[in-house]
């Protein structure tokens, strides 16, 4: 495989956040025919690997692929890892929004699942809106303890 500019820049990236931090989640596509792991976890848009620099086996981040050898559930695999398939790097404390996101390898599936849920955020944010309520005789409002308002349906004969 040949590297890009782009993969070489992620290595890099990835390898100077992998150094400060010693110990990070990678988000990896691992659709793609390329990505070497155990065969249970292919076909994940989103799977998560842990790199710890206290890891016994050591830990390749070279300029088109990650490569190591990795324990799942005891069993030992050489992994491969091209740079195209990872598209996330975060520290699990902070979360994923402190992380490093490569958004041209986010993978289409995820693009799809991050728009509907903004959608569902701006729905329901147009929903809470005051201005965009309409009264209705045929509800009661209460308060719940928290605060927010709850509809109540009344049954009418």
């Amino acid at each position: 495989m040949n590297s890009t500019l782009a993969d070489i820049a992620k290595a890099k990236q990835l390898r100077q956040y992998f150094a400060r931090n010693g110990r990070i989640y990678i988000v990896v596509n691992t659709t793609g025919e390329d990505v070497r792991l155990p065969t249970h976890l292919k076909g994940d848009p989103a799977l998560r690997l842990v790199l710890n620099t206290r890891m016994p086996q050591p830990i390749l981040i070279r300029g088109d692929v990650l490569e190591s050898d990795f324990s799942f559930g005891g069993q030992v695999t050489a992994c491969r890892i091209p740079m195209h398939a990872i598209w996330a790097a975060y520290v699990p404390e902070q979360g994923i929004d402190e992380g490093i996101l490569w958004e041209a390898d986010v993978p289409e599936t995820i693009q799809s699942l991050v728009h509907a849920a903004r959608s569902m955020e701006l729905d329901e944010s147009a929903e809470s809106d005051p201005a965009s309520e309409e009264s209705s005789e045929d509800t009661d409002d209460a308060e719940e303890p928290g605060g927010r308002r709850v509809r109540h349906l009344r049954v009418v004969k």
